[in-house]
């Protein structure tokens, strides 16, 4: 009796463990479930980007874009490379087409960039999809690359699309001589947040690695928008806002900061439908 008495006391026991640790396992539980959630934006940290322009070979952009979709980008992220954006030259309706397809490449920096490249181009699997493309005749006529650094005020890479299509616009300023810092100040202290407030997106802002002559003077960026449309309405209002006008007059007290003529360069573009982000 005695033996049954203890054992009967026991049970409210070990029931009541058996509760706690039911309750600390679904508590650990619910805390993995938040954390994997939660986890942060594994956007890859790129030091180092490179603009490429191809011009397609007559007649062979869908042959290029087919290469790159089907081929090339998982080869990039094969050797460790960021294919961060492709895309078609816009041209208005009725104009002729633009051969060009521009992109851009992310890095950690030069050595990681060049070391990718390499182990690219060695691979058989590179080699063969290459040959087999250019069995025809090769796929581009003119290939151009730059490099570029993020600077200092631009926003971190964003790697997530836009649920709605967008519309991107690739700009180069050339400045006057001495005035490339007082650009770049501007854009950090004033343009970027005029941009925003009218419904702007600032994509990625970029200084031109040193070492390469031919880019002295410029800064280069990429913006997004809505649609074409909405692009050139945004522009509207940019050059006929209070704050804005203010803006440019006082930066520009003692001289105009971009060359003239052709201070401004602008490309509209499209994303391909396989630009990891459009």
């Amino acid at each position: 009796m005695t033996t049954l008495t203890a054992t009967a006391q026991s049970r409210p026991s070990i029931l009541r463990r058996a509760a706690g640790l039911l309750a600390v396992a679904s508590a650990l539980f619910v805390s993995a479930c938040a954390s994997m959630s939660s986890t942060p934006n594994t956007t890859p940290e790129v030091g180092l980007y490179e603009l490429r322009t191809y011009t397609a070979a007559p007649g062979k952009m869908a042959e290029l874009d087919a290469r790159f979709r089907d081929h090339t980008i998982g080869l990039f992220r094969k050797h460790g490379m960021v294919p961060v954006a492709f895309f078609h030259v816009y041209t208005a309706p009725g104009a002729p087409a633009d051969d060009r397809l521009i992109y851009i490449m992310g890095y950690k920096d030069r050595a990681a960039r060049d070391a990718s490249w390499a182990a690219f181009a060695a691979d058989p699997d590179w080699k063969q999809v290459y040959a087999d493309s250019q069995k025809a005749g090769s796929l581009t006529s003119k290939i151009e690359n730059i490099f570029l650094s993020p600077s200092d005020y631009s926003p971190k890479l964003n790697m997530t699309s836009s649920t709605a299509p967008r519309h991107f616009e690739l700009r180069t300023y050339t400045a006057n001589p001495g005035k490339l810092e007082n650009i770049h100040d501007r854009f950090r202290n004033h343009t970027m947040g005029i941009f925003k407030r009218l419904g702007m997106t600032n994509f990625l802002y970029w200084r031109p690695v040193a070492d390469q002559p031919a880019l002295t003077d410029k800064m280069v960026y990429v913006m997004a928008y809505p649609t074409p449309a909405a692009r050139t309405t945004m522009w509207t209002a940019f050059s006929q806002d209070a704050e804005w006008k203010t803006v440019s007059t006082e930066s520009e007290k003692n001289g105009p900061l971009l060359k003239s003529p052709g201070g401004v360069a602008s490309i509209q573009m499209t994303p391909t439908d396989y630009s990891p982000v459009k």
